[in-house]
């Protein structure tokens, strides 16, 4: 099995989301089973995105909890889109969202930390469907009130999801082929890395806008995860991020 993340540029329109669909299909055809986790449709500016949906009310920033709970929409929608588009390809899938994902956190609204998980009911879809699509960035407290996990927070989901489900490697799926030597836009002689390490990973995510968030190379470093970060639609391999550069 394996798990699959895709960003909010990826998930933006019809057209981009049928190249996910695409590399959808592609793992199911070589691993069998997938998880798909998903952000908000677009950037900011884009009318569902993360950074639109917080902006909505200046009231807000008194109420953590509200704000929380209008971000994780951006998400769900993605969601929904997504399995809707799966079904109407015939690929067979299922929404696990909420409760039902399994991922139980504190109440610190706006940067929350997981508590507890439990596998059972993406355990019990994946014995029924090849294909599981999970809302990213979200989780839920133990009295089920919407959480989120930090700006970056869908690249904790995705790795969390890899480390319970025991899969071996998760593919980001994002706008850029893979981690550069430096910002193409302002470097023309920018070059991909093919292989990095962790730690290599994590001196880049404290750099400007990091490529994955910080928690989760965290996480992925602690449990060995392989990365493979990618453009969507390209046949670039990107970049693989492994426990050393020579493993």
């Amino acid at each position: 099995m394996i798990v699959q993340k895709f960003g909010g540029v990826a998930m933006r329109d019809e057209k981009s989301r049928a190249t996910c669909i695409q590399h959808i299909k592609d793992a199911i055809r070589i691993h069998q089973s997938v998880i798909v986790v998903v952000s908000a449709m677009g950037r900011s500016g884009d009318p569902y995105s993360t950074d639109t949906l917080i902006h909505l009310s200046d009231a807000f920033k008194q109420s953590p909890e509200s704000q929380d709970l209008a971000a994780i929409c951006g998400e769900l929608l993605a969601t929904s889109v997504l399995s809707a588009e799966l079904l109407k390809e015939q690929i067979p899938c299922h929404l696990v969202y909420g409760v039902q994902a399994g991922i139980f956190t504190d109440d610190h609204f706006g940067e929350a930390s997981i508590i507890k998980t439990s596998t059972e009911i993406i355990r019990n879809f994946l014995q029924l469907v090849p294909c599981v699509i999970v809302p990213g960035f979200q989780g839920v407290t133990t009295d089920n009130r919407f959480t989120t996990l930090g700006r970056g927070g869908s690249d904790l989901t995705a790795i969390l999801l890899a480390t319970l489900f025991h899969s071996k490697t998760v593919e980001f799926y994002k706008d850029v082929p893979g981690v550069m030597t430096a910002d193409p836009k302002e470097n023309d002689n920018a070059t991909i890395l093919e292989k990095i390490s962790y730690d290599e990973l994590l001196s880049y995510c404290l750099k400007g806008h990091p490529i994955i968030q910080k928690k989760a190379v965290d996480m992925a470093a602690k449990n060995q995860i392989h990365l493979h970060i990618r453009q969507f639609g390209s046949s670039v391999d990107g970049t693989h991020v492994y426990p050393s550069p020579n493993y």
